[in-house]
């Protein structure tokens, strides 16, 4: 249920970047901050240990993370610090870096998503079967368009979508072989 809100949060906050509205730099960060509580619950089988703010900031998250299992999330630290600053943008009376927001941001933004579902730590199985997977690769979610704004432009994802179809697939036909 975490990764299934993470996964909505992360496809909305493209259709709003990519339509220009600020909110979706919010959501994308609440993207991360969920997926990130995701790996800290699978890795410890405890919710965070933050708390207040600390608890929706998603460098903090990682930082906890790391004292439990190194994923090598190093190199986005000043993504995960800046999406935090976006969402403290949410009220006037937070303190900001000032650094506005930027639709070019929305490509490292898609690595770091694309990366922790490709390294998320449950089995293919179960992996393969989240809502993101069915929105991308679902006969009727491809049919109605749902999986249209996780892929527009999307960089990250295009480099890795044959390699995921192929996983969803073969889970799909593992688990209802008659299908």
């Amino acid at each position: 249920m975490m990764f299934m809100s993470a996964s909505d949060d992360y496809i909305a906050s493209r259709c709003c970047i990519l339509n220009g509205l600020f909110s979706g730099f919010v959501l994308a960060c609440q993207a991360i901050e969920k997926i990130l509580k995701v790996f800290v619950y699978l890795e410890t089988r405890e919710k965070t240990k933050l708390t207040k703010n600390d608890k929706h900031n998603p460098f903090k998250l990682k930082e906890e993370l790391q004292k439990v299992k190194k994923y090598g999330l190093d190199k986005f630290d000043g993504l995960l610090q800046k999406l935090y600053d976006h969402y403290q943008c949410r009220y006037y009376d937070n303190e900001v870096s000032g650094q506005g927001a930027s639709s070019s941001e929305l490509d490292t933004i898609d690595e770091l998503w694309v990366y922790l579902v490709e390294i998320l730590p449950i089995p293919d199985e179960v992996k393969y079967r989240l809502k993101f997977f069915t929105d991308l690769f679902n006969e009727n979610s491809k049919k109605y368009g749902t999986n249209y704004w996780a892929e527009k432009n999307n960089k990250a994802l295009a480099e890795k979508i044959q390699e995921m179809e192929s996983g969803y697939k073969a889970v799909l036909h593992h688990l209802y072989p008659k299908i």
